[in-house]
C-alpha cells in the first residue's frame, strides 16, 4: 500500500512541477525545462513513465494530434484518458483547460488519490471488461503505449469501447512506438526482437501499431484517419533526446519483468545479462545510431 504522506508528497512534486512548466510562455522553452528536469531525476518506474509522456510531448511538440484545441480552449470538453498510469497526461492537459473534464482509468491505481485538480478524476478500472460509461460521453478519447498490456483476442472488444464511449463528431488517438523498419545496433535490435517474441509466446498483439489503421476502418461510424511518425537517435548522438532515451531505455532493461525474463529467453545468467546491458548496449548506444519511432493514429467519430 506505501506510506500515505510519501504518496501525497510525490502527488503534490508531480502536480506543482507540472504547473511551474506551464507558467513558461515559451514552447520551445518550455519543452527544454522539461527535458533539463526529467534528465536530472530519478529513475522508479513512476518517474520513468513521467518521463516518458514529457519525451513523447517534446517530440511531437503536443500532447495529442487530434484537431481538438481549439475545443479544449473553450471548455466544456469531456476526455477519457486510458491506461492513464500516474495521470502524468490529464494533469497536464488538466492544468491548461481547466474549463474542460479529464477522467484518466487505469488497471493499477498509481495515479493521484487526493491531490489533483478539480476538473480530472482517475478511476480504478480494466477497459478489457468493458467501461462503466455510457454511449456518446466522451469528446476525446485517449490511449498510448499499451500494445504489450492485452492479448490479441481482447483487441477488438478494447476498440469497440472507445468508439461506444466517444460521441459522434468526437476523435479517438492511439499511440505506441513503432518496432518494424527501424535502424537499429545488433544489440538493440536483439534484445528487441526477444521482447516481441516474448510477447508473442503470451499472445500478444506485438504488431499492434501497424493495425490501428485497419482496425478503425473496418468500423462503418470511423472516418478521417491520420497517421503521424517521429523519429529520434537513443544515444549521445541524438542530442538530449538521444540521452534521455537511452536513459530510460537502460533502466528498462535493467530492472522489472524484464531483467527476469529476457536473461532467460537468452539462455545467460542474470549476471551475464546484467553487464551486457551496463557495458555492452551503453557502448553501442554510444558509438552507433539506433533509432525509435513514436506513432501517432488518430480517427473522428462519424455525426449520426
Amino acid at each position: 500500500m506505501g506510506n500515505k504522506n510519501s504518496r501525497s508528497k510525490h502527488e503534490r512534486s508531480v502536480i506543482k512541477n507540472i504547473q511551474e512548466f506551464n507558467q513558461i510562455e515559451s514552447d520551445q522553452e518550455r519543452h527544454e525545462k522539461l527535458l533539463e528536469y526529467y534528465f536530472s531525476n530519478d529513475t522508479d518506474f513512476m518517474d520513468r513513465l513521467h518521463v516518458f509522456h514529457f519525451l513523447r510531448q517534446h517530440v511531437f511538440q503536443s500532447n495529442f494530434s487530434s484537431p481538438i484545441e481549439d475545443k479544449l480552449i473553450e471548455g466544456g470538453y469531456k476526455v477519457l484518458d486510458i491506461g492513464c498510469g500516474p495521470g502524468t497526461w490529464s494533469l497536464d492537459l488538466s492544468s491548461k483547460h481547466a474549463n474542460s473534464n479529464f477522467i484518466g482509468i487505469d488497471v493499477e491505481p498509481m495515479f493521484p488519490h487526493e491531490i489533483k485538480p478539480n476538473n480530472v478524476k482517475f478511476i480504478e478500472a480494466d477497459v478489457s471488461n468493458g467501461l462503466s460509461f455510457g454511449d456518446n460521453e466522451f469528446d476525446f478519447t485517449h490511449i498510448e503505449l499499451m500494445r504489450l498490456i492485452y492479448t490479441s483476442d481482447k483487441w477488438d472488444f478494447i476498440f469497440s469501447e472507445f468508439i461506444r464511449v466517444t460521441k459522434p463528431g468526437g476523435y479517438i488517438e492511439v499511440s505506441g512506438r513503432r518496432n518494424e523498419d527501424v535502424v537499429r545496433a545488433p544489440i538493440y535490435s536483439k534484445l528487441m526482437d526477444i521482447v516481441n517474441i516474448s510477447g508473442t509466446k503470451r499472445n500478444l498483439d506485438v504488431n499492434l501499431i501497424y493495425n490501428l489503421e485497419s482496425k478503425f476502418e473496418l468500423h462503418p461510424n470511423i472516418e478521417n484517419v491520420h497517421r503521424i511518425e517521429k523519429k529520434f537517435i537513443i544515444g549521445p548522438n541524438g542530442d538530449k533526446i538521444g540521452l534521455i532515451t537511452q536513459d530510460l531505455a537502460l533502466t528498462h532493461f535493467k530492472t522489472g519483468p524484464l531483467s527476469k525474463i529476457l536473461p532467460e529467453e537468452m539462455g545467460i545468467s542474470e549476471e551475464e545479462y546484467k553487464s551486457m546491458i551496463e557495458k555492452d548496449l551503453t557502448e553501442e548506444f554510444e558509438q552507433s545510431c539506433s533509432e525509435s519511432i513514436y506513432v501517432r493514429i488518430w480517427a473522428q467519430k462519424q455525426l449520426m
